[in-house]
């Protein structure tokens, strides 16, 4: 089984889309992290490189819908959650992975931990992480996930692509089937003092 996460963090690296990189990320076996950064465009010029007091002062907060998973790779050994994401902001701003393909980690960026199956957020800030513990809700990541990579969207169930997408009758082709399948009606009786 480790043998296929393995090979599945190898898949994700630098050449598949976000929602892969997070889905690899959430269903992996072992602790693992991923870096999000915001994505470019009219929506989030503001939010750029901002500290997170200054997006609290413009009334707002992180939006995952407004961040993208650049990389994601399991857990290096650490003795403690700060040092850790120290570790991680020193690593991808001077020895980049060289399958990294997202700009140094930088204020507004997200560091992603999976730790023992929980998941946390954390925001780059001008000094240090702040948490996010609302930034990646379970109820809401799992849904996400499979969204993006589900046949049939009627399959919303927890499990990722679990079955071909049905076919959807039109509703003319269910009422001709019914027609079909209903016996003609018998003739109306007439009242017997219509008869006299």
């Amino acid at each position: 089984m480790a043998m296929n996460k393995i090979q599945k963090w190898d898949e994700v690296n630098g050449n598949t889309t976000p929602e892969e990189k997070m889905s690899a990320f959430l269903e992996s076996a072992t602790d693992s992290y991923a870096i999000l950064q915001l994505r470019r465009g009219e929506d989030t010029r503001d939010e750029q490189f901002m500290s997170y007091s200054y997006l609290q002062r413009k009334g707002k907060e992180p939006d995952i819908d407004h961040y993208e998973v650049v990389y994601a790779s399991a857990l290096p050994p650490y003795r403690n959650q700060t040092q850790l994401l120290e570790g991680l902001y020193e690593k991808f701003n001077i020895d980049h992975p060289s399958d990294f393909r997202g700009h140094s980690l930088s204020v507004s960026d997200i560091v992603a931990l999976r730790v023992n199956g929980v998941v946390s957020s954390h925001y780059v800030d001008s000094f240090g992480f702040k948490e996010l513990p609302e930034f990646i809700r379970p109820e809401n990541y799992l849904k996400a996930a499979e969204m993006s990579m589900e046949d049939d969207y009627g399959m919303l169930d927890g499990i990722i692509n679990n079955g071909p997408r049905e076919e959807k009758r039109s509703v003319l082709e269910q009422l001709k089937e019914k027609a079909a399948e209903t016996p003609a009606p018998f003739p109306a009786k007439k009242d017997e003092r219509e008869l006299v």
